[in-house]
């Protein structure tokens, strides 16, 4: 047995830690730092004092701006899903209009709560990697939407026709309003989550 590897492995495991910790405080600060100052005149000089680390092992971590704000992007979607995900467990074995009224709340309030660094990602022009990383959160979240209308269906409450459109329909829906919200509507978005989904409902149940 190499006794120099197995003592080896407990300090790159902590060094692994001490560098995911790192980045996470530089993504923290990064999202603080850019509702403050705008997404294009925040200096990187003001996210590495945030984040309470020097500029150079913020570039250690992400190369350049784009890579920071791709890097807060995924991390964003990637806590919706988590969220989504811890929300809906307890409605487990509800009828599917308690999920769904779950899985609409989670939505609004990730952008309500979060921060408002989700809605500036809204606003910035869609390149190929930011397309894709969407695409897969938006295949995440229809997959969790057609096993609630497919229960919704097995049990009589929501109507089969017009089935295969139900997810891009709610989900349009979502993204209007979300719209609505960005354009700084005084509604809250609990009540457009609310309002939203009574009238998705009403379309689509028996």
């Amino acid at each position: 047995m190499n006794r120099d590897s197995k003592s080896e492995a407990p300090v790159k495991r902590l060094r692994s830690r001490l560098k995911e910790a790192t980045a996470d405080a530089i993504l923290t600060a990064a999202a603080q730092v850019f509702v403050r100052d705008g997404l294009h005149a925040a200096k990187m000089e003001a996210i590495a004092e945030q984040a309470g680390v020097s500029v150079g092992t913020l570039y250690n971590h992400f190369t350049d701006r784009a890579a920071l704000i791709e890097a807060l992007g995924a991390k964003r979607r990637q806590v919706l899903l988590e969220r989504m995900d811890a929300a809906m467990a307890p409605t487990k074995g509800q009828p599917a209009a308690a999920q769904l009224r779950a899985f609409v709340t989670v939505i609004f309030a990730h952008v309500a709560e979060r921060d408002a660094f989700v809605r500036m990602l809204m606003q910035l022009p869609e390149d190929e990697s930011r397309r894709q990383n969407k695409s897969r959160v938006i295949a995440e979240l229809r997959r969790r939407l057609d096993a609630i209308f497919d229960q919704g269906i097995r049990a009589r409450h929501f109507r089969a026709e017009g089935r295969d459109l139900y997810p891009t329909l709610l989900m349009g829906m979502v993204r209007g309003a979300l719209d609505r919200i960005r354009a700084e509507d005084p509604t809250p978005p609990q009540a457009w989550g609310e309002e939203l989904l009574r009238v998705f409902l009403k379309g689509i149940e028996v």
